[in-house]
């Protein structure tokens, strides 16, 4: 059983801890809880707010008693709170809730940044005062496509380290889909190609980021028809899902391609790239 644990900070690989000095430097705010640490078992590195060992010590502490502000007249509180609620959810101890733990406090970059690493999704839930209960991220304004593109253009360099750019040209691309993971089957169609992934629809609304599934491309937009071994890396919140069968967008990674078929899509996306 492992009992010392190595942590990975920054770029930096720490230690070996135990779980008491990991969890003694989360709490004193060395180590964050998107930081990430070595599993033996799993021989892969897993972020600290997923290991049920270190739940109790990610728990946050209950906040001390707000102060009073003093009382505004009406024509004033309402021109307050116009002003500000949008500033207000921008600032710090945001909650993420995954599963029946919850997690933080996290700033709204660090939000952001988990965002685009896939740590957290947009239909995942998350919370800050004076929030009255627990909303999704795609539900809130201040995480929408809008509020994020103007980080991302922003010129502060410590906002352009939030971004990634994107490793390959993609293209749209419009393909009929089968797609399986070895028990059902559903249809799809795809959205857009580049040489490390796609962007497909589903009629299947239970997927999951980290599943796998086997998809089958038919002939379509300069393309022969090629099978690929795919892992869900994103999934798009929409409101109005009723049943299982539903379409949904989702992204998928490309995890077993034939050399010769990446080697044609890099060509079609590098000669008509998507803009972003």
């Amino acid at each position: 059983m492992q009992t010392v644990y190595y942590v990975s900070s920054n770029d930096n690989q720490l230690g070996p801890f135990t779980i008491e000095e990991i969890g003694a430097k989360l709490q004193e705010g060395s180590l964050s809880p998107t930081d990430y640490l070595f599993l033996e078992s799993v021989e892969d590195w897993v972020l600290l707010m997923e290991y049920q060992g270190l739940t109790d010590f990610l728990k946050p502490k209950k906040p001390s008693k707000p102060k009073m502000k003093p009382e505004l007249n009406t024509q004033e509180q309402t021109k307050e709170d116009s002003e500000t609620d949008n500033m207000a959810l921008k600032k710090e101890e945001w909650y993420v809730l995954k599963g029946s733990d919850r997690f933080g406090p996290f700033s709204y970059r660090e939000i952001i940044r988990m965002l685009q690493e896939k740590q957290v999704y947009e239909f995942d839930y998350v919370w800050k005062s004076p929030m009255e209960t627990w909303a999704r991220v795609a539900e809130l304004a201040c995480f929408s496509q809008d509020e994020i593109g103007k980080l991302s253009g922003s010129e502060d360099p410590n906002l352009k380290q939030l971004f990634f750019r994107r490793r390959h040209a993609r293209k749209k691309h419009g393909a009929s889909l089968i797609i399986h993971d070895n028990q059902k089957v559903w249809k799809g169609e795809s959205l857009e190609i580049s040489e490390g992934g796609a962007g497909i629809q589903m009629h299947n609304s239970m997927l999951l980021p980290g599943q796998k599934v086997f998809v089958h491309f038919k002939p379509s937009d300069g393309l022969p028809s090629f099978n690929v071994m795919c892992e869900v890396v994103n999934k798009k919140f929409v409101t109005g899902v009723r049943t299982s069968n539903s379409a949904v967008t989702y992204g998928v990674r490309f995890l077993q391609m034939n050399g010769d078929i990446k080697t044609e899509i890099r060509g079609i996306a590098d000669e008509h790239p998507q803009s972003a």
